[in-house]
């Protein structure tokens, strides 16, 4: 059991036909699929499109703050959220509590009149709301840039397309595209592929425009729809709306920074045939723009902020936790009205 040369399973294994430099790049390949960002920003670059981000633009958004209301986009980061199933849940431990001292525990003796608490999260970084950073998603053995697989490890990390590289970003000017609104629906439903005509029709409606560096944050009411039903478990079953594959030449040519949904993986479930892995449109958006996406976000609440005052852009920060070496991060996105 193993691979071939060129990366797909096989009963041998076959060493790769290529060579990697001490960039961590794969000699002398070349991406041949349009869109993409190689390049772009650096031969070296491991931030992709959240360069777009830039001073200027961070400066200009915050002048969409008016009201001062803040909005989380975040779901509770507990053991009840929607979690991939190929993902273990969010365990919260508490080390010590009120309970141990009431008690009468050994801490109250080796600490003398001290009381307090301290806990513990264990989880997957992609456990809850979050983004899915350059390491994430692979294709042909080459990560956003041209950078070799083989850079992010077991044992080291994601040494190449770290989330800990975009600490200081994901900071800017955030448009909401609100597309059961636009539908008059409460969600959209599972299997609905969301097209450039629904995003552009969208903009329209709401008189918004799309601009380049926005994050740009797409509803569908997937995520709420959890939370409504008591058989969770058939949350999973008949796949889940998200955008199509023609969505991804209307990213580009928006020049996003970054791209957020209320889904489980941006893109539409089942995914549309024909494809040669499973998420296809993560390889085109994180691999070959080099675009951050986040998912599991919770839209609500800024669906309806947005549409009680008729504005749909808005400041937003959402920045990572510092996580070395990381593919993706935890965040509560907070929105500034």
């Amino acid at each position: 059991m193993g691979r071939n040369a060129d990366g797909s399973w096989a009963e041998e294994w076959v060493p790769p036909t290529f060579t990697v430099d001490r960039n961590g790049k794969v000699v002398g390949y070349v991406n041949d699929r349009q869109p993409n960002n190689w390049g772009r920003w650096g031969e070296l670059d491991e931030r992709g499109t959240v360069n777009l981000l830039t001073p200027e633009k961070i400066a200009e958004a915050a002048s969409l703050i008016r009201t001062g209301q803040v909005i989380s986009l975040a779901i509770p980061l507990d053991s009840s959220g929607p979690v991939h199933p190929t993902r273990t849940g969010v365990v919260h431990m508490y080390g010590y509590t009120g309970s141990d001292f009431v008690a009468g525990s050994v801490a109250g003796k080796i600490y003398p009149n001290f009381q307090g608490t301290d806990d513990y999260i264990f989880m997957p970084l992609q456990g809850s709301t979050q983004w899915d950073g350059i390491a994430h998603f692979f294709y042909k053995d080459t990560m956003y840039n041209g950078f070799w697989i083989g850079n992010v490890e077991s044992f080291a990390g994601a040494r190449k397309g770290s989330i800990h590289n975009m600490k200081d970003t994901l900071v800017g000017r955030g448009v909401l595209l609100d597309i059961p609104r636009l539908k008059g629906v409460d969600r959209l439903e599972k299997g609905y592929g969301i097209t450039p005509k629904d995003l552009d029709d969208a903009c329209a409606a709401q008189g918004v425009e799309v601009r380049q560096g926005d994050i740009l944050i797409i509803r569908t009411g997937h995520v709420p729809y959890f939370y409504s039903l008591e058989d969770r478990a058939s949350f999973w079953v008949g796949g889940a709306p998200g955008i199509n594959s023609d969505c991804v030449q209307w990213v580009a040519d928006k020049d996003i920074a970054a791209l957020a949904m209320d889904n489980i993986a941006i893109e539409v479930e089942p995914f549309e045939a024909p494809y040669e892995h499973v998420y296809p449109l993560h390889a085109r958006l994180i691999r070959d723009l080099g675009l951050t996406l986040g998912e599991v976000w919770w839209l609500e609440e800024l669906a309806d902020a947005c549409a009680a005052d008729g504005r749909y852009e808005f400041f937003i920060s959402a920045p990572p936790l510092n996580v070395t070496n990381a593919s993706g991060s935890p965040v509560n996105p907070i929105v500034v009205k």
